[in-house]
């Protein structure tokens, strides 16, 4: 291997630690849909009792990436009757292209469902074209 595949390994490497959460513990992939329609691309991510505070959605070089955290918070006084996750992690990467138009792209958590709907360029949109 020569110094500048070692280099990129540990470039890689190092972004990846940054990127991911920095408490111990597995990190899982999320279950997710996602549909196109003629005007955007449908994501549906399932984030079970994670709070909007604890969601991450970010698009950088064409790469959708999703980070969430739920944490259990239980009251000082309560007595654990069994050991239980503290927290639990998703991370979700999806190839999202160029044809996606990041400026337009909106999201929303509900019931534990993340829906993101991601726009495509007005050039990338299927036309009709008229025969003359």
């Amino acid at each position: 291997m020569n110094a500048s595949n070692e280099l990129q390994k540990q470039t890689e490497s190092r972004a990846a630690a940054e990127a991911a959460p920095q408490s111990p513990g597995p990190v899982h992939r999320p279950r997710y849909t996602s549909r196109y329609d003629e005007e955007a691309w449908l994501v549906s991510v399932e984030l079970p009792g994670v709070r909007k505070e604890d969601v991450r959605a970010l698009v950088e070089n064409e790469v959708l990436e999703i980070v969430a955290v739920r944490r259990l918070e239980t009251p000082e006084t309560w007595r654990s009757l069994g050991r239980y996750e503290t927290e639990r992690r998703w991370r979700l990467r999806l190839d999202v292209g160029p044809e996606v138009d990041e400026a337009r792209i909106s999201a929303s958590l509900e019931d534990g469902v993340l829906s993101l709907r991601l726009p495509l360029r007005e050039e990338v949109k299927p036309r009709t074209v008229e025969i003359h």
